[in-house]
Order: C-alpha cells, then structure tokens, then sequence
C-alpha cells in the first residue's frame, strides 16, 4: 500500500477527471489529506480487465487506477468509462463532467447559463442540439472558435477553428471554415432551438477536425456568410466550451 498527501481540493478535482499529479499537488491547499493507493481488480461482464501495474493512462499521464480515503475507495471517472464502454468529457471552465456524449453549458459575457447544447458523432459530421434563452430576437452569427475562452472574456477564445486554412463564409468560392455554421434565428420571446449536423468534424480525440476543446459562441448580428474573418457579425455574446 503507498500512502500520499495531497491538497484535498486539488485532489478532488484532479481525481474526478483521473489525473493526479504528483508533483506540488501538496502546496495547492492550505487543508490535507492522507489517501492510500492500492491496486484493485476489474471484472467487467465476466471479463478480467485488470491491469498489470494498477495505473491508468489518463491522455497520456499515468495515474492510479483508485485511491483509499477514510475507508471509501474512489476510481477515476475516465477509467470507469473506458472500463464500461463510455466515454467520458471534462470541461474545466464550468467544472463539467459529461459522459457518454459531450454536454456544452452556453453563457453570457455575465456569467449566467442561457442555454446548452449536447454533441453526438454523425456519419458526415458532428450533431448539434441547440437550446437556448434570453437572446435578441433575429439572426446570430454561430461558429466554432478554435480555444475555449476563460473567465467569461471570449476574445480569449481566438479565431475560427480552421484547421484546413480555408477563408470565411459557407458562400465563399475558396472554401469556408470548419468552424463556419449557420446562423442562429431566435425567436420574438429570446428562445433558440435548433438540430443541424456540422459537416466535416469529429468528436474523436487526436482527429486535426476534432472539436473536443475548442468552443461555440453567438455573436450580437447576422453573419453575411462571406466576409473575414466573422462575417460581420459583430461582439461575441454567448460562449460555451466544448469538453474533452
């Protein structure tokens, strides 16, 4: 059994995501704890998974595959999925955990959730379900931006996601971006609803037109669908992260 101390906060969250560090972890909260590692095994459906050295690769960092604390045993998230079949999403901003599909909180510049919209993999591309409120009624610009923003400031968000170095608009003769969509038509009470597939992305990790960790947003006007690099389409004024 290896017995560690961490920052309780730090712990809790890196955990919940399956991905300790084990450096410096200490100095990240003023309170501690004392957790212990110890391998455990897998049956799943009447299949041993288990592992030969109980750590679990979370993206490329090797972890425990579960921890001991207060006589609770705790195993990361990621490591359930995978074990059972399900992928699960982290989203870092709104402290998020998806799982099976990844789950995008829409804000404002304020901080308040005025919507969401849920991912699933389609054969040409990837499906979005928009729901959101408390819009100006009209048409929005809607695109994919290639970071997610931070602290609500969604110029921290950076361009168009154009993997391919394409110009902006879907009626431009040299191409679009990958992050170009349709705008948005909100409704005369502020309400948005909308099912539409974007072609050309992915929802699979390492993909270059994966989605996973860029973010949406909705602009105050109308995209033209031609001019860089928006469209004309005025202040970001909804954002949400999209998980990975």
């Amino acid at each position: 059994m290896v017995k560690k101390t961490y920052g309780i906060k730090h712990l809790a969250a890196a955990f919940l995501c399956g991905a300790i560090c084990f450096s410096g972890v200490a100095a990240a909260a003023t309170d501690h704890i004392e957790v212990s590692f110890d391998k455990l095994n897998f049956l799943i459906k009447g299949k041993d998974m288990t592992s030969a050295d109980g750590k679990f690769d979370n993206n490329g960092t090797k972890v425990p595959e579960s921890l001991i604390y207060e006589g609770t045993t705790y195993v990361p998230l990621r490591l359930a999925g995978n074990l059972i079949g399900e992928s699960v999403y982290w989203e870092g901003q709104s402290k998020s955990v998806s799982v099976g599909t990844p789950y995008v909180k829409l804000y404002n510049g304020k901080g308040e959730q005025i919507g969401s919209v849920v991912l699933t993999q389609d054969k040409s591309g990837v499906r979005i379900q928009l729901n959101a409120a408390n819009l100006t009624p009209g048409k929005h610009g809607f695109h994919i931006h290639d970071k997610p923003f931070t602290g609500f400031d969604f110029k921290t968000a950076a361009g168009h996601f154009n993997p391919e170095g394409k110009k902006h608009g879907h009626d431009n003769p040299d191409g679009h971006h990958l992050g170009d969509m349709q705008n948005l038509e909100v409704k005369a009470d502020g309400t948005v609803s909308t099912d539409f597939v974007i072609e050309g992305v992915t929802l699979e990790k390492g993909k270059k037109n994966s989605i996973l960790g860029k973010s949406f947003m909705i602009h105050a006007g109308e995209d033209d669908g031609k001019t860089d690099p928006a469209g004309n389409s005025g202040d970001r004024i909804v954002g949400g992260n999209i998980p990975e």
